[in-house]
């Protein structure tokens, strides 16, 4: 199961959408940033730059809404360009 660490922004949100339409399972915890919760020493652990969205997988943590959409596509298979292919 993947943690999902975010808030009600449009990055934290197109990671939980790009995780439904996946059909992956996944847990979510909010961190409020009005409340500087993105600062807490915990949170650091997993995104070290303090930025939500923030994934963790395993034992792999994984920031920056753009790499984990990358991350979750190359995982899925799904919504991922086909490389060497002049369809994209």
């Amino acid at each position: 199961m993947i943690d999902l660490y975010s808030w009600t922004t449009p990055n934290g949100r197109k990671i939980s959408i790009a995780l439904e339409e996946m059909g992956l399972e996944y847990k979510s915890h909010a961190i409020d940033i009005t409340k500087d919760e993105q600062f807490a020493p915990e949170f650091l652990k997993i995104s070290p730059n303090n930025r939500i969205p923030a994934i963790v997988d395993g034992d792999q943590s994984i920031f920056e809404s753009g790499a984990i959409l990358m991350y979750l596509a190359e995982k899925t298979g799904l919504f991922a360009p086909v490389y060497g292919s002049s369809e994209y």
